[in-house]
């Protein structure tokens, strides 16, 4: 029989637990009611949209992950009411339940580390079947993971009573660390490496230039140009900058909960108080990651802000390739421009200004400077509105 401290802590863990659900349905219904709202008024148009540097579907999937693990504490509901565990259909429910919903969200925060690592260092814009094939091998592996040791062990005793809640038997040592830690531990240690590359990338200390450098060695391949940041590459670093906290937060709420149940399992004496803090903190998850929803993509919630309905069928290219997805069948890097101009309050002060060499059609419309005609790079650039070159790749593109 459970003591009024223990279904206490079983209690708390059930409020975090409503509270991610509460959240994480209030986001999903949202989310379903803008987009149906969103096709009704852009039927038979075309909307052009900003680009997406971190498409929707993984966070939507981080949702879904948190909402199925926040459904496996409700069963703790009856164990409090009963003060124990009553073996049975329910306990192997719970404990299933639990296994998809952990290690779904364990599998979709690595996921949406490595999308925003392509984004932020590797400067790849993957188009949108890439995370869509994301969300699908997320749950095939679940189910993988999950099932295999299920049909192993169908005619043994696999789920009961492992404490404060059903989960795999302490004698399936293997399995637990299989089937669940070791992706959580994984997913961890890989955010975690992810993220430090990311921050040193972000702070210049190494730049990826045809090659990783020491920003101390690092030569410019034009050093007299100087590169002009493109709104979009802005937009995309703003929003990866903001993902990161993603595993932040995931290391956060998974790491007290996996070193009180690692020391259970072990044997080792873990106070209660450990083991419900490290549980609330863990059930937590799905109010954080929504917390962290209204930050990193408020669009989503509140309505994109700048979408145009383009009713011309001949819409401008960037406008379709906004619009479908991306343009190219392995997405691309984000285009550079480059100008020869030194700053504005130094240029038009600079001796070697001469005003007649200024037309119209070499003027930018922004006064950040002439444009610059860069040599030819093996024979694979060309011209682009004769203010930019592109160099075709195999994968997309890369900005000259």
């Amino acid at each position: 029989m459970f003591s009024f401290n223990e279904r206490l802590g079983l209690f708390l863990t059930l409020e975090a637990s409503c509270l991610s659900l509460a959240c994480v349905l209030f986001i999903l219904g949202f989310v379903v009611y803008k987009r149906l709202r969103r096709t009704v008024v852009s039927w038979g148009k075309q909307t052009a949209r900003r680009p997406d540097a971190s498409d929707s579907s993984l966070f939507l999937n981080l949702m879904f992950a948190d909402l199925i693990q926040a459904l496996g504490n409700m069963p703790s509901f009856k164990w409090m009411i009963d003060a124990q565990i009553t073996e049975g259909q329910l306990c192997t429910a719970q404990a299933a339940i639990k296994q998809v919903g952990i290690v779904g969200v364990a599998m979709t925060s690595l996921a949406i580390s490595v999308h925003t690592f392509s984004v932020l260092v590797l400067r790849w814009n993957a188009p949108r079947y890439v995370t869509r094939i994301m969300v699908i091998g997320v749950w095939v592996f679940a189910a993988i993971v999950i099932g295999t040791p299920n049909i192993v062990h169908a005619h043994k005793r696999y789920y009961g009573d492992t404490g404060y809640w059903c989960w795999i038997l302490v004698e399936f040592k293997a399995e637990e660390i299989v089937t669940e830690y070791l992706w959580v531990w994984v997913a961890g240690i890989m955010n975690a490496i992810l993220y430090t590359i990311m921050f040193v990338v972000m702070r210049g200390w190494f730049i990826i230039d045809n090659g990783i450098h020491w920003h101390k060695n690092y030569t410019p391949s034009y050093p007299n140009v100087v590169e002009v940041e493109t709104e979009e590459e802005t937009q995309t670093k703003a929003i990866a900058n903001l993902m990161l906290f993603y595993p932040a937060v995931y290391i956060f709420c998974c790491l007290p909960n996996s070193i009180s149940r690692w020391r259970f399992f072990n044997g080792i004496p873990t106070p209660d108080r450990v083991t419900f803090l490290g549980s609330i903190l863990f059930a937590l998850s799905g109010t954080f990651n929504v917390s962290l929803f209204f930050l990193t993509r408020p669009e989503l919630v509140i309505g994109p802000k700048s979408d145009r309905i383009i009713e011309d069928e001949h819409a401008p290219f960037h406008h379709r390739w906004s619009s479908s997805g991306g343009a190219h069948k392995l997405g691309h890097l984000p285009e550079r421009q480059y100008t020869d101009a030194p700053p504005a309050k130094d240029r038009w002060n600079s001796p070697e200004f001469d005003p007649k060499t200024l037309t119209s059609a070499v003027l930018h419309t922004s006064p950040q400077g002439m444009t610059l005609q860069l040599p030819p790079r093996e024979g694979r650039q060309h011209s682009k509105a004769g203010s930019s070159l592109i160099e075709e790749e195999d994968y997309g593109h890369l900005p000259a």
